[in-house]
């Protein structure tokens, strides 16, 4: 199956959709890095991109309004075992230091943005390219984590 090049295919589109876990982040940073639960094959899988496809069709439909909350927290959950999983890996690898810096970069970024849309300022051109290019260098660090390769 193709997927989106963007980003690489281990993540099977999951992240064409989804954006990394940045909830909490300077918080969880406080904690020591897990074990995980779920291997990748138990993150990534047609299972995941179901629920997505499904959330998708749901938007915007009030009268399914709790399938949405329900399949919307069922993946936010899915996206912290992603988290957690590639900050173990990471940890694994010693180059913890390296994704949390990523992390913090896609975040300050992504919040900031934010802060503008809320005071009405137009910030369409900096989400489509600083924010996915930010994205996208996250995204493809984890993925060398797989197969061993340090960015």
């Amino acid at each position: 199956m193709a997927y989106d090049k963007n980003y690489p295919d281990v993540y099977m589109g999951y992240f064409n959709y989804r954006d990394p876990f940045t909830e909490k982040l300077e918080n969880i940073y406080q904690n020591p890095v897990v074990i995980p639960i779920y291997h990748l094959d138990q993150l990534f899988n047609d299972e995941a991109m179901q629920t997505i496809n499904r959330l998708n069709e749901l938007r915007g439909k009030p009268e399914f309004k709790n399938e949405y909350d329900t399949l919307n927290a069922a993946l936010v959950e899915r996206d912290q075992h992603i988290f957690k999983y590639f900050h173990f890996i990471a940890a694994q690898r010693h180059v913890l230091d390296e994704l949390k810096m990523k992390y913090r970069d896609f975040y300050e970024l992504e919040h900031t943005l934010k802060q503008f849309e809320a005071i009405g300022y137009d910030v369409s051109k900096a989400r489509e390219t600083d924010l996915v290019k930010r994205k996208k260098q996250l995204l493809e660090f984890q993925a060398r984590l797989c197969v061993h390769q340090y960015a």
